[in-house]
């Protein structure tokens, strides 16, 4: 229980903003990448009067306020803002405490830290295509009737949160102005009360592709692809943004014994025709994660990007049919550098299934392709129903799903177990990969 007179004269003292309008918590808190010794919260408010945003460690009576925050606003003083938390205790509760003027508006949402163990069972829920359609349009017209699968994603049992790209989806040339990205992003958490409650449920952590970078099928020529960028990284809180050197979504973090490179497969893809000498991720990222990969000491090494890259009878978007060099390198790459453990986690399709590819490398390789949670399901395909690649009874087609990975098992003996869901929570299948079949 909170000891409320000691945490209110604690919020009072410190201020983000100088007295001024009224400020309202339009949407938040949003749990961000999480470490055993950090965390992020993003919120968006409007005005300003003395905002707070602080965690409570109840059991030792300590406040925690942020070190270090980011914002970005629109024309009507809207402001999303990140808020980086470090020096936490490993493995403790933090109640989540933010203030407006001189009210408390939340203080019943909390985030944990990891534990500092490096083996330790885990999970996570992941999924791609939410897409909600705006007021007028989502109340009535497919696919807004079916948010319902937002409460069976939030009533999982799960550490975080993966979403796999297109999370928000710019529609009717929201696309061509920052105004009009950042009222579309922000318009999805504030008028959707499960998709908010789903991002304070766990931290998150995200990638984007096309239909939150730009236009359908958009690559490296799109126009405002460094506007995208800026919104991207301002409503979503992950670890790390690229490098110094190199803009991009792209960056890493790690969960126990696995982990997870995030690739950024829009701001450098090559147009779709360039086949010979194209690119998914640009020669600096491809390098970037070459080398992350060959450094890592994970048990699992989940690549995450929003295309699928191992499927080899589409006509879909995919990595080894638009570029088979560049995907062919990568492969390479893992084989003979002798990298373990390797898996690809995917969306984007509109139907989710098990790719299982063993002409690459020294070890079967498995791309996870999770789609949709909220947009437009796929028919029924004849080429992915006869395609030797997928996996037997992973095929989901003309349904709205969502999918988990749990990481389980003793030390040298790591089971990675995928499961797929409907979207009352219905486990439709699920499948183990032993950590030793990965060497």
């Amino acid at each position: 229980m909170l000891y409320r007179p000691f945490i209110f004269s604690c919020l009072l003292c410190v201020g983000l903003y100088v007295q001024g309008q009224k400020a309202t918590l339009l949407t938040g808190p949003m749990i961000g990448s999480t470490t055993s010794s950090s965390t992020k919260i993003w919120i968006a408010y409007k005005g300003k009067a003395n905002n707070i945003v602080a965690l409570y460690d109840s059991f030792r009576r300590e406040v925690k306020f942020p070190t270090h925050l980011d914002y970005i606003k629109n024309k009507k003083n809207k402001i999303a803002m990140t808020l980086d938390f470090k020096g936490l205790r490993a493995d403790t509760k933090y109640t989540i405490l933010i203030k407006m003027g001189d009210k408390v508006v939340e203080d019943k949402l909390a985030v944990n830290t990891i534990s500092n163990r490096i083996v330790e069972d885990f999970s996570f829920v992941l999924g791609s295509c939410f897409l909600i359609l705006p007021d007028g349009l989502g109340k009535s017209y497919y696919p807004g009737r079916h948010k319902r699968i937002l409460q069976a994603m939030i009533d999982e049992d799960a550490d975080f949160n993966l979403w796999l790209g297109d999370n928000c989806y710019y529609i009717l040339g929201q696309w061509k102005s920052y105004e009009r990205m950042f009222k579309r992003q922000l318009n999805m958490r504030v008028k959707n009360k499960l998709y908010a409650r789903y991002l304070s449920s766990r931290p998150n952590y995200a990638i984007w592709d096309d239909h939150d970078f730009g236009p359908n099928n958009c690559d490296e020529s799109f126009p405002l692809r460094d506007t995208a960028l800026k919104i991207f990284t301002h409503f979503w809180a992950n670890e790390s943004w690229g490098m110094d050197s190199m803009s991009g979504t792209y960056g890493s973090f790690r969960q126990h014994d696995a982990e997870f490179f995030l690739t950024d497969d829009r701001y450098y893809r090559s147009s779709r025709g360039d086949t010979a000498h194209g690119s998914i991720l640009g020669s600096d990222q491809f390098n970037w994660l070459k080398r992350s990969l060959q450094e890592s000491t994970a048990t699992f090494k989940f690549i995450v990007t929003g295309s699928q890259v191992l499927n080899r009878q589409t006509e879909k978007e995919c990595w080894m049919t638009e570029f088979p060099k560049h995907t062919n390198e990568l492969l390479r790459f893992i084989k003979e550098n002798n990298i373990s453990g390797v898996v690809f986690l995917t969306g984007d399709r509109h139907l989710t299934h098990l790719i299982k590819d063993e002409q690459n490398s020294h070890y079967p390789l498995y791309d996870f392709t999770c789609s949709p949670v909220l947009s437009f399901v796929s028919e029924e395909h004849d080429m992915e129903m006869n395609n030797p690649q997928v996996v037997a009874g992973t095929l989901v087609q003309k349904q709205h799903n969502y999918g988990k990975i749990s990481i389980t098992g003793s030390i040298g003996n790591r089971v990675c177990t995928l499961y797929d869901f409907d979207e009352y929570g219905k486990q439709l299948w699920k499948y183990e990969i032993n950590e030793n079949e990965l060497k």
